[in-house]
């Protein structure tokens, strides 16, 4: 976790490598805090961003980028991908009452 010496002194970022590497050099990932409403402290900011790398569904370690950021790149590809039937908007269908018969995983 670096964020003093190499960031910027005007933004509130980051620099984390959340991911274990055996052969070469991690790359860090760059987290800039654009919006901060819940005025938490930078680290539990910080140590929050870190647990959610580990919180992938059916990866036992850590994934680069918090899980909630790689669900919603998986969500929008699967709107773009099936959702989009010209200008309509993708009609959301409930339980049981879906007419489609294929079936949707995130």
């Amino acid at each position: 976790m670096i964020d003093g010496e190499i960031t910027e002194k005007d933004t509130y970022e980051f620099y984390l490598i959340s991911v274990a590497v055996r052969q070469g050099m991690p790359t860090p990932t760059r987290y800039s805090i654009i919006f901060d409403d819940i005025k938490e402290s930078p680290h539990k900011i910080e140590h929050l961003t870190y647990k959610l790398c580990f919180t992938y569904y059916n990866v036992s370690g850590a994934i680069k980028e918090p899980s909630v950021i790689r669900y919603a790149h998986r969500l929008a590809a699967l709107v773009g991908e099936r959702g989009g039937r010209g200008h309509e908007p993708p009609v959301v269908h409930s339980g049981f009452e879906q007419k489609d018969p294929s079936l949707y995983f995130i």
